[in-house]
């Protein structure tokens, strides 16, 4: 690690890896409140994120990405649009990233070309990617109900080729599925296993509205889960199984998604609302616990996303890490007192210092790598832009 040795009194550990994110979203943070998922991506996300340009989400990224290293979050599972700028834009914050550009075919989406031109340029893209130490480069096909038949095919076959894994929207809201299921008689997760997509290395991001079979599914082919539990309660979708999911063996991750879909980028607000929806879904106060959530926040969504050398502090793993004040989070009176003040009292207030690759991105609270201030004032002018003000 890069630097003088320092002296640090509070908890060093794992950074937080954040297993589905669209960061950029900060530029459209707020828009649609109150919608349900279908409509506000229809009426309201699309034909906004249709006039983007790579520049707006390089700005955007800057910003959001920003507020993912002062929270703590060192890995970050994005997917969104114009994703050269935004690998370009983790890169020169020093932040990990999994960039899966999304594969949709829409009218307000024309702008970015067909799907065979989207699906060339994520492989170029992954070529140019391929052997830097933050930046990794997937596929985005972003849902079954969005994307036809052919190009998730197509998906696959380059998957299987290059070995590169997928992100892909699953099981979001209830009747998702419903058409798929009218034409092929299969549920969302049945039909991506028919395609051959689930023999890859899949990340199926909410998975609310899985049957036992689905969840059976996934355990035999090691597809793992991203669950969004703010995102999933403020658009009413659902409650997510997730000790079924934990039970049967599935790596789930938590996911801020994005902060237009849910307003806030903190894994620290994630791990307590996940802790209680489970809670509450099982009407069960002992049904998940501080423990469990954590893990999900480090160890098991680095298992999520196929990295086994993140989330955890130990030789061989990276040197990605946070250095939390714990003076606020007391009486610590038993062991075990720390971990539960962690997730119930935890914010990234908390968060004084980080590093990724050994090298220091944060300190004392401050991103070292960009001019904050600066970058979102400029944020500012451009969202008000794009909503026509």
């Amino acid at each position: 690690m890069e630097g003088e040795a320092q002296n640090f009194d509070g908890l060093l550990m794992p950074g937080l890896i954040n297993t589905h994110a669209h960061t950029p979203m900060v530029l459209l943070r707020g828009a649609g409140e109150g919608l349900p998922v279908s409509t506000w991506l229809t009426d309201v996300m699309w034909p906004r994120e249709g006039r983007l340009t790579a520049d707006d989400v390089r700005l955007a990224m800057l910003a959001g990405g920003a507020e993912l290293l002062a929270n703590g979050i060192t890995t970050s599972h994005e997917m969104y649009f114009h994703s050269e700028a935004v690998a370009n834009a983790a890169a020169e914050l020093g932040l990990r990233a999994v960039v899966t550009p999304p594969l949709l075919v829409a009218d307000d989406l024309a702008s970015f070309g067909g799907w065979p031109e989207q699906l060339e340029a994520t492989v170029e893209q992954a070529d140019r990617w391929r052997d830097h130490e933050l930046i990794s480069i997937g596929f985005g096909p972003h849902s079954a109900y969005a994307v036809p038949e052919k190009p998730l095919v197509r998906v696959v076959e380059l998957a299987q080729k290059s070995g590169m894994h997928i992100q892909i929207h699953v099981a979001e809201g209830r009747q998702e599925g419903d058409a798929l299921r009218e034409r092929t008689g299969l549920s969302v997760p049945a039909y991506l296993d028919r395609l051959g997509m689930l023999d890859g290395q899949v990340l199926a991001a909410h998975g609310v509205w899985l049957s036992a079979e689905d969840i059976e599914l996934f355990a035999a082919r090691q597809t793992a889960v991203a669950h969004c539990p703010c995102s999933n309660s403020k658009h009413a979708s659902g409650f997510a199984p997730v000790r079924a999911l934990r039970s049967a063996g599935v790596a789930v991750g938590l996911g801020t998604d994005g902060p237009a879909s849910h307003d806030r980028i903190d894994l620290f607000e994630e791990m307590r609302m996940a802790l209680r929806l489970a809670r509450l879904a099982a009407d069960d106060a002992g049904a998940m616990g501080p423990r469990d959530v954590l893990t999900m926040a480090t160890v098991e969504g680095a298992r999520a996303l196929g990295r086994l050398d993140l989330g955890r502090l130990e030789a061989g793993c990276r040197a990605d890490m946070i250095h939390l004040d714990v003076s606020p989070l007391y009486p610590v009176v038993e062991e075990s007192d720390l971990l539960t003040h962690l997730v119930y009292l935890g914010s990234p207030a908390l968060v004084k210092d980080v590093w990724i690759e050994g090298h220091q991105v944060v300190e004392n609270g401050y991103v070292l790598t960009i001019d904050v201030a600066q970058v979102r004032a400029e944020a500012t002018a451009r969202a008000r832009s794009l909503a026509g003000l």
